[in-house]
């Protein structure tokens, strides 16, 4: 317990100090100090490119999204029918080769001096961008004969009314990002339904809303509301009660606006050039395929939603993200300074006789409860800036609506708390932005190798192969990143494949494990689901993401991203 108090009043004092002295060191750097550090090619200390690679110019980063949208113009089918040619198809193809070339290039011949979280990201982006137009132009094209058409939302406001009791419901969002309920259909023909329903992949479960007890009558949240401001107003302290719900209802903040959604596809294809210019910028930019027909299953949620407002995504970033980002700061900065950083420890390239090969500051210097603090305050960290990142961009274009650029559906789906299952917080408690890529390149390949090795028919579901192709492929993504900040070493870049690997493990073990439990129970004729399920899974779930989490985070402390985050 001292360890916990001492190790608490660390954290405090450190993060109290590094906001006393951000002012000083602001004040202390000029315009012309920081444009010289960002002209600067010397790699910042920690960072460790793969060798041959030079800082990333302006031409190099500009190349590939604007050859890629230039291709993505003769992608949609005639009309006009001077599209409709060998020669436009091969200028097409051309092009869309030539840009998936350049993305690939990006990471393996550039490198951002700056910063190692850019090189970082520059990985993820190159690889990403890369596999989308390879989908794009040749995957979905030649062997599926689909090609993205737009899919329209249309948001009619509508009056909440209470559920029956002992219905399956969704509670309204409580955050800004709010979360969304069960998959949503949406009108497309019947190459479109086809196809939609292959990359259809689950459904958010509901939350079940317990009956009311009699005995137990509850006033309604307006009369609350107007008792404490009435209580208020008098000069007398609030209730328990009455303070609670004052809490409550300032964490939840302003309420979404309830509406019903309406998703209607094109029933055909962008006709005049300026509709097609609309038409490859939207597609460009939408990672989650939001307003086509790529959506991914997290968007197509139920008709009966609710529709975050700017006030509610403001309400969000002030109350709950900056207070979670300036805590696991405060975490990642402490655990650095105290028990990591050491700058007589030197990074060596790996070889296999070397003494330093298996030595790594996260095990050498962090016992195991450490460990799960550091793996913890990280995992909180991307969470939260991720959330940061959609909201403001969704604030920022808000004014484009109804643009289908200013449509942000939330990025989580169901609250971590609701979540009781590994598989669950992969499926609606983390972000989809990645979904399309590991669909196409693991999930389907995943899927079709467990057929061929089984047996199976096409219509068989093949679920192994589908859960361990997504995380393979994750884990291969995130390898390939990583290996950019580490000098193009993949000796050194396991831990997240492992960090993968191992939760697609858990996510086939939990299945098992359910269907054993699931048919004792019906073969001894008890309940299916008893009332500790939940808490069974939840401590499952959190406790494979924090110890398979470790491999995630040494990796990162390997590859100097947590000296980055940390302000070092």
């Amino acid at each position: 317990m001292q360890a916990v108090l001492y190790m608490s009043h660390g954290i405090l004092r450190e993060s109290l100090q590094s906001l006393a002295t951000l002012p000083q060191t602001l004040a202390s750097m000029s315009f012309s100090d920081i444009l010289a550090s960002f002209m600067d090619p010397t790699p910042r200390p920690g960072l460790h490119p793969i060798p041959g690679t030079v800082p990333l110019t302006l031409e190099a980063a500009i190349c590939p999204p604007v050859i890629y949208y230039l291709a993505l113009l003769f992608l949609p089918p005639a009309p006009p029918q001077a599209l409709d040619s060998i020669g436009v198809h091969l200028l097409r193809n051309t092009l869309a080769l030539l840009a998936g070339f350049l993305f690939f290039r990006l990471p393996l011949a550039y490198h951002v001096p700056q910063s190692v979280g850019l090189t970082y990201q520059l990985g993820l982006i190159g690889l990403y961008g890369g596999c989308r137009v390879l989908d794009a132009f040749f995957i979905s094209p030649y062997f599926f004969q689909h090609i993205p058409r737009r899919v329209k939302y249309t948001h009619v406001t509508r009056v909440e009314t209470p559920a029956p009791q002992g219905t399956v419901t969704k509670e309204r969002p409580t955050v800004a990002e709010g979360f969304q309920s069960d998959t949503k259909k949406t009108d497309d023909d019947d190459d479109d339904k086809s196809f939609m329903e292959r990359i259809s992949n689950g459904q958010v479960r509901g939350v079940i809303t317990p009956a009311a007890d009699p005995h137990t009558a509850r006033l309604s949240a307006s009369d609350m509301a107007d008792n404490v401001t009435t209580t208020l107003k008098n000069g007398s302290m609030p209730s328990a009660s009455e303070s609670y719900f004052l809490l409550e209802k300032t964490l939840a903040g302003p309420k979404p606006q309830p509406v019903t959604e309406f998703a209607t596809s094109e029933d055909g294809w962008p006709h005049s050039f300026l509709d097609r210019a609309s038409w490859a910028l939207e597609l460009e930019l939408s990672m989650r395929g939001v307003g086509f027909t790529w959506t991914t299953a997290d968007v197509r949620h139920t008709r009966k939603t609710w529709l975050p407002t700017i006030q509610n995504r403001i309400h969000s970033i002030m109350v709950h993200v900056v207070p979670i980002l300036a805590l696991c700061f405060a975490v990642i900065r402490y655990m650095y300074t105290h028990h990591i950083h050491n700058e007589d420890i030197a990074w060596e390239p790996q070889v296999a006789d070397s003494p330093t090969r298996n030595r790594n500051p996260f095990d050498t210097r962090l016992a195991l409860p450490q460990q799960l603090l550091l793996t913890a305050a990280l995992g909180a960290f991307l969470m939260a800036a991720f959330s940061l990142a959609h909201s403001v961009f969704a604030i920022i274009c808000a004014p484009l609506a109804p643009s289908p650029l200013a449509f942000f559906p939330p990025l989580y789906t169901t609250p971590v708390w609701d979540i009781a299952s590994v598989r669950g917080f992969w499926s609606y408690g983390w972000h989809r932005l990645f979904a399309r890529l590991f669909l196409v390149y693991g999930v389907w390949p995943g899927e079709w190798l467990e057929r061929k090795l089984t047996g199976k028919r096409n219509d068989q579901p093949a679920d192994v192969g589908k859960v361990l192709g997504g995380f393979i492929s994750s884990a291969f993504c995130h390898s390939f990143a990583v290996r950019c900040v580490l000098g193009g070493e993949w000796g050194r870049a396991t831990g997240e494949a492992w960090f993968f690997a191992m939760n697609g493990l858990a996510v086939v073990l939990e299945e098992i494990v359910s269907r054993i439990v699931y048919r004792a129970r019906k073969k001894a004729g008890r309940p299916l689901t008893m009332w500790y399920d939940g808490y069974v899974g939840r401590i499952w779930w959190i406790a494979v993401l924090l110890y398979s989490g470790r491999n995630f985070a040494r990796g990162w402390v390997n590859a100097g991203l947590v000296r980055e985050m940390a302000a070092m």
